[in-house]
Order: C-alpha cells, then structure tokens, then sequence
C-alpha cells in the first residue's frame, strides 16, 4: 500500500491569506481537488509539511461574461462546471470538449480550472514509486541528476499533459494571479511556460503565486473552436497528443487560425506558419497543408506511452480531423 506522507492541513478563507501562508511555510503546497497533487504524494514525488487547501476560498468558482463578450472563469471552478457549461458550450465549444475529455466523472467533480492548469509534468521516469525510481538512479525531475529520456542533464522534458491548457492558449487566455505583498500580475498563458520540465522550473511564475482567474477574450462573430485527443484508453487517461483549434470563419474563409498541439514538451506548442493560409477556405488541400505543417512542427519525446514517430503522425491526422470539424461544426450554438 502507498501511503502518504504525514503533513499539515491548513485553510485559508481569501486569497490573500493562502497566499500569505503560502510565503510563510517553507515547502508548503496548494491543493485544490488534489486528484494529481495526492497521488503523486503517495509516490513521494513531493513530500510538503504543509498543504494550503484553498476549497473555503470563496468568489474563485464562478464562469461569467463580461458585456464585451469576454469570459472570466474562476480557477476554482470544477472541471466538471467547465464541462456542462451551457455559456461555454455557446462561445468556446473547443474548451468544453476539452474539459469533458479530463479523466472519469469523479475526477471532473474534484479537479479544478486552476489545478489542470498548474498541472504537473509527466514522465514515464518521473510518474513511479520511490522503489521504482531509486532502482534506475531517480532522474533529473526527482532524486536524480540525469534525463533518462534524452540522455542528457541538459533539461527535463516531462510532458504538459493538461487538457485545458492547449484549448487556452488556442484562445488566446490570459492568467491572472496573486503574488506575496497584493502583487497582482496578469500574462499571456503560453508565458506561464518554460522549456524545462523539473517541478521548480516548469513555471515562470513564482511557487507562491496563486491563479485566481483565467480570461478568454470575446470569441465574436464566426468563431469555431474544437479539441482533439489521442490517448491509450478513451477514459480516465491522460493525452498521448492533443491538438487545440480556434478559427473564426467568414463564409467560407478562414480569418484567423490557432492550433496548439499539447502532451509534447514541458510547454504546450502552438504551430507557426499558418498566417500564409490566413484568408483561404478551409477546403481538403489547405486542410491538408496546415496539417502538414502541424507535423513539422511536432517533436515529442519518448517521455510517454506511445511510439515518438507514431505520436508525430498522428499529430498530422488529427489536426486534419480537427479542421474538417471547423468546416462543418462544432460551433457556438
């Protein structure tokens, strides 16, 4: 039986104050729903004497629209609530797609907004038993001082494997968060992302810093939004490779465009070069050209389940898939 390590619970009612304590306790952790956090105790990858619950914080579990049309989804809003949005289902479809395909029912119920995109990285070296880890010699992201993955102690590149966080960048999200002393900062959420996957370094942010809200800019008129999936099971299991779409759609041109492919790299990528085709309908050969250029752009690493070459191809099929989806639908309702 993997048990968990003894630590101390505390609860904060505001924000302020979980930063504060946040700031105080040397080691000490959020947990929110903690479906990640706790299993990852039980493995010894993080052992705080101190978990700052941030469930009594009140104000952070709400989905709202401003009146220019833009969202502003609580980061203590349960997947779940992002999932069976009916506000969310009109405007950003993609997003409710994304929160839907998150683990079980369970899982959904728990988690949180804020707590999927603080996830962790993952990493078939990292995710094990202490046993399991001290037999290889740990890696660089835990116990020791080696990326078994690409043979290097140059970086970690664990996967983000967070299903919300490529749809956000897709959507052009913007994080808000509080820091220590009532800094409040705001930043795009592709910026939240380094290229180094180890715990201390996967965020650019400080450790202290709490996410409070996650802005999505007014969808407007045309737009289209879509997610897709690739994973070993079709529940309960993290991506294998997703692929995030938003376009906007003026008959039948496509105006702007956006695929972020995620569960890559310690960052989520979102694929340049689509501007050439910026203003083209989406017909079969410009579907097929931005998925090729969705596969040049993918470089997974053999860090999860799956074959790297295998991932990469499927990465040109499923942006395809995607974009044919835009053509016909899913859109706002």
């Amino acid at each position: 039986m993997l048990r968990m390590p003894e630590f101390e619970v505390h609860h904060p009612t505001t924000p302020e104050e979980a930063v504060a304590l946040r700031a105080e306790l040397p080691g000490s952790m959020y947990v929110a729903g903690g479906t990640d956090l706790l299993p990852n105790l039980k493995h010894r990858l993080h052992e705080p004497p101190h978990l700052i619950a941030l469930s009594r914080l009140s104000g952070l579990d709400r989905i709202e629209q401003d009146p220019d049309g833009s969202l502003i989804l609580g980061a203590s809003t349960p997947l779940a609530a992002l999932a069976g949005s009916e506000l969310l289902a009109a405007s950003v479809p993609g997003l409710v797609e994304a929160a839907a395909s998150i683990a079980g029912p369970q899982h959904r119920r728990m988690g949180t907004l804020g707590g999927n995109v603080m996830l962790d990285t993952r990493c078939l070296f990292y995710n094990q038993s202490r046993p399991w880890r001290q037999a290889v010699g740990g890696c660089l992201k835990k116990d020791g001082d080696w990326c078994h993955v690409i043979g290097s102690a140059k970086a970690c590149v664990a996967a983000q494997s967070s299903d919300t966080v490529p749809m956000l960048v897709a959507l052009d999200a913007r994080l808000r968060a509080l820091l220590p002393g009532g800094e409040r900062r705001e930043l795009p959420l592709l910026e939240l992302f380094s290229r180094d996957g180890r715990f201390e370094q996967r965020h650019t942010l400080p450790p202290e810093a709490l996410i409070t809200h996650v802005h999505v800019p007014s969808p407007g008129a045309g737009h289209r939004s879509t997610y897709r999936k690739v994973r070993a099971r079709s529940a309960v299991d993290y991506p294998q490779l997703s692929i995030a779409l938003a376009a906007t759609l003026e008959g039948e041109r496509c105006t702007a465009l956006q695929v972020v492919i995620g569960a890559m790299l310690p960052q989520p990528r979102p694929v340049p070069g689509l501007h050439a085709l910026i203003g083209e309908a989406l017909t079969d050969e410009v579907c097929e050209a931005i998925a090729e250029k969705a596969y040049k752009a993918a470089r997974p690493q053999p860090q999860l389940h799956g074959e790297p070459s295998w991932r990469r191809h499927l990465c040109r099929i499923e942006t395809r898939r995607g974009l044919q989806q835009l053509r016909s639908g899913p859109q706002p309702r």
